[in-house]
């Protein structure tokens, strides 16, 4: 399953992807999906979006999709790396970052960075929901019961393990 870059393009791949993961991994999923899935047919985006909803589902950082694409595609050996790739360009920015912010904290550039990340990261964690909606939610039951979970949790202090459980009940009856 492996292409002409092999695990190296993998890995430089999801590195360059890391230091856009603004607001956490989940603002890069339509990119993941899109190498995964379209620029190197690895899996079906049917298969991608069970991937993702198993990596959710496990206990542990939800980042863990990236290393379990990696095993899925390289084994051991892409878990590995693309873990590090996951994590270590971030965390390298990051305390950089820090270092800055602790030093002017209150500084017109550190104030804009807040200011203009906040609209990246709702239109990147936007487009990972249409993403995962479009992949996941085939017929007009699977959108009905997304539907009505979104606007329970945007309308009510429901707890969404709730919502959860009567997805997977629907599942369970075939329903979706």
């Amino acid at each position: 399953m492996q292409d002409a870059h092999g695990v190296g393009g993998m890995f430089l791949h999801f590195a360059l992807l890391s230091l856009l993961a603004v607001g956490g991994l989940n603002s890069v999923i339509p990119d993941l999906q899109r190498y995964m899935v379209e620029a190197n047919p690895w899996l079906t985006a049917r298969q991608f979006g069970e991937v993702y909803a198993l990596s959710q589902a496990t206990p542990g950082p939800n980042v863990m999709l990236m290393t379990m694409l990696g095993a899925i595609v390289f084994g051991w050996l892409g878990a590995v790396l693309m873990t590090v790739a996951l994590f270590l360009p971030g965390a390298t920015i990051t305390a950089a970052l820090l270092r800055f912010e602790v030093l002017s904290a209150d500084s017109k550039f550190a104030l804009a960075v807040r200011r203009g990340f906040t609209p990246v990261v709702i239109g990147l964690t936007m487009s990972t929901a249409w993403v995962m909606l479009s992949t996941l939610t085939r017929d007009w039951h699977g959108l009905a019961i997304t539907l009505a979970t979104v606007l329970v949790l945007l309308r009510t202090r429901f707890n969404p393990l709730w919502l959860l459980g009567v997805g997977a009940v629907a599942g369970m009856l075939g329903l979706v």
